[in-house]
Formats: C-alpha cells, sequence, structure tokens
C-alpha cells in the first residue's frame, strides 16, 4: 500500500473522538459525490468553498465554516486555489450536534482552541488536556451562531434567471426596477420574492455575492481600484466601505491577514 493510501484509508476511517488535518486544494478541483459516517466541520482560511450538502448549495468565504452531519452525501467543486481546516467528529461526539448542513460562524473561544490544535501540530487529543480541550470545541460548536447559507440561491421562476446572470457577473449594475421590466413582472413582486426565496433584499444579495467574488480578485492580486469597477462599483471608496461592512476590515488589510 502507497503512503498517498494509506493517507486516505486513514481519512475515510471513522475517527475515535475528533480529528484535525489541512487541507489545500488547487484551482480547478472537485469532489464527486460522496459520505462519511462521521461529522465533519470544514473551516475556510482562503478562498471560497462552494459545496454542495444534503440537496443545498453553500458558499463559505473566510473564517466561515460548513458543517455536514454524519450519513449526509456532499460534493463540491472550486474555480480557485482554497485553503481550509478540517474537524472530523466521531459519531459519539455528535449528539446534540445540528442534523442538517449548515453554514457556521465560530465563536472566539472556538477559533483560539482549534487554532491551538493545529498551532501544537496536534492530529488527534492524546492526553487528558486535550480530550478536555476537544470537549469543548463540540461545546462551543453547539452554541455558536448557524446560517443557513451565506448566498441563498433559488428555483424560483422569477429570480433563478437574474441571479444566474449575476453570478455570471457581479458587475451588472441592473436595477430591481429594470429587472422587472425585463421579466414582465412588478418591482414590488421581485423585492417579495427575494424576501420569500432568500431571506434577504435583492441588495443585500448583490452585496454577499459581490463582496465574495472580490475576495478571489484580492487573491489573484488585482489592485483594490481595478477589483471596484470588477464588481460593480464606480469608485474604490464605496466598494471598500461594503468590503469593511462585511469583512470588519479594508480589502488591503485583509489581503495581509495570513493564512493560519
Amino acid at each position: 500500500m502507497t503512503i498517498e493510501q494509506q493517507k486516505m484509508q486513514w481519512l475515510l476511517s471513522d475517527p475515535d473522538t475528533v480529528r484535525f488535518r489541512d487541507e489545500q486544494l488547487l484551482a480547478e478541483t472537485e469532489f464527486v459525490y460522496h459520505q462519511h459516517d462521521f461529522g465533519q466541520l470544514l473551516y475556510v482560511i482562503s478562498g471560497v468553498m462552494d459545496l454542495e450538502a444534503g440537496g443545498q448549495r453553500f458558499l463559505a468565504p473566510p473564517e466561515f465554516s460548513v458543517w455536514i452531519p454524519k450519513n449526509t452525501g456532499h460534493a463540491s467543486y472550486n474555480k480557485k486555489t482554497l485553503s481550509f481546516k478540517v474537524l472530523d467528529i466521531a459519531p459519539s461526539w455528535c449528539e446534540g450536534l445540528l442534523d442538517k448542513p449548515c453554514l457556521i460562524q465560530l465563536s472566539a473561544i472556538f477559533s483560539t482552541i482549534f487554532s491551538d490544535f493545529f498551532h501544537r501540530g496536534v492530529c488527534k487529543p492524546q492526553t487528558e488536556e486535550d480530550f478536555r480541550l476537544a470537549q469543548v470545541l463540540i461545546d462551543q460548536l453547539k452554541a455558536s451562531p448557524i446560517h443557513h447559507t451565506y448566498l441563498p440561491s433559488s428555483k424560483d421562476k422569477l429570480l433563478a434567471p437574474i441571479l444566474s446572470v449575476l453570478e455570471q457577473d457581479p458587475a451588472n449594475n441592473t436595477s430591481l426596477e429594470e429587472w422587472a421590466k425585463k421579466r414582465y413582472t412588478s418591482e414590488r413582486t421581485l423585492s417579495r420574492r427575494c424576501q420569500q426565496e432568500l431571506g434577504m433584499s435583492f441588495s443585500e444579495w448583490r452585496k454577499r455575492l459581490r463582496f465574495l467574488h472580490a475576495i478571489s480578485l484580492l487573491e489573484q492580486g488585482k489592485s483594490v481600484n481595478d477589483i471596484a469597477f470588477d464588481v460593480g462599483y464606480s469608485s474604490s471608496s464605496s466598494f471598500i466601505a461594503m468590503f469593511q461592512q462585511y469583512a470588519g476590515t479594508t480589502p488591503e488589510r485583509f489581503r495581509r491577514l495570513p493564512n493560519c
């Protein structure tokens, strides 16, 4: 058995408690549909994760995590390079955790303990102290805020074509009123469909899309000014204000953040 086969056998086997590992995927990487007998938390470090789990699409930017319950089918295809950390959780440790996939914004306590395990190179707890820390991780995971998706999708006959166009061209500045005319409906109807189908306004959805797109462009080394125009802003200042609203920091500071 080769080293790569041994690694794959280890990854597919059930963890006894919890298991920590780093992953980095190259651009245009695909994971075909599969499932595990254990729970899995995928914590994004850089890039944007595009994953389908339980029949739902999840887009996760840095510092968000995707929770995949045990025996939940999932697949992914990522256009850009992606770096993330994985926490595999044994079935016996999954009690009390959500039984549906979702996005989780982890607490500061979780992030600190999680980073400590990786900093010390611990693949799974061996000492009594680390077992206690691992249990705190699970407790914090249960208490962390849950998001059903960061950028919702829809199969609605009015919304789906609009969202598809915007995903292909985030710089598209067509207003909701103009979209309504193109779809032979009213702005009020489209606005109501956005709240019903997406759980947010049209403008909020478009800003989130632009934020995700901007992250990829930042990692490609493009200038803030160029990115602003690429995602539909007429000035870099308005783009920076939007980015800071979602990332909590400016694009340039975000670019300089360490990857671990």
